[in-house]
């Protein structure tokens, strides 16, 4: 029988799961909460600097995620 859930194996892929899961966190309604105010960063609203900031990193750490695969299953170019 297999598993619904595969928990990461490494310290590399228990970093990167604990890295994700504060990256989707950053994005939900409580924190975005505590974001949305009346204040200009560069210009522009503070949530929608926060939300350049989740999508950002969301994309380093799906960065990280896939070279540490790769390197894991011995793909160097």
């Amino acid at each position: 029988m297999s598993r619904f859930v595969v928990l990461p194996t490494s310290r590399a892929g228990w970093g990167l799961l604990i890295a994700f899961v504060a990256v989707i966190a950053a994005g939900i309604w409580p924190v975005i909460g505590w974001v949305n105010r009346a204040v200009l960063v560069l210009g522009l609203p503070l949530l929608v600097v926060w939300s350049y900031v989740v999508i950002f990193a969301c994309f380093a750490v799906m960065l990280i995620a896939n070279r540490v695969l790769d390197r894991q299953e011995g793909k160097h170019d």
